[in-house]
C-alpha cells in the first residue's frame, strides 16, 4: 500500500477496490492463491471485474509479478 500511495495510483480509484486488490496481490505474490478473487471482491462489496481491473492495473505497474 505503501507503494501504491508514493507512487499515486489510487488517485481516483474506489478505496475499497484499491485494499481488495492490494490483499490479493499481496495474497498471490505470497504464493497463497487459495483465497479467491470471489471471496475478496464478496467481502469488499465490489464485483470480481473491479477486483481483476484493479489487480492487473497494479500487478503491472509496480511489477511485484513475475
Amino acid at each position: 500500500m505503501h507503494e501504491v500511495i508514493k507512487n499515486e495510483l489510487s488517485a481516483g480509484k474506489n478505496p475499497m477496490g484499491m485494499a481488495a486488490a492490494i490483499l490479493y496481490l499481496t495474497s498471490v505474490s505470497a504464493g497463497n492463491e487459495s483465497i479467491s478473487q470471489s471471496r475478496i471482491a464478496h467481502a469488499a462489496g465490489i464485483t470480481e471485474v473491479t477486483l481483476r481491473n484493479r489487480f492487473k492495473d497494479l500487478s503491472s505497474r509496480l511489477q511485484i509479478l513475475n
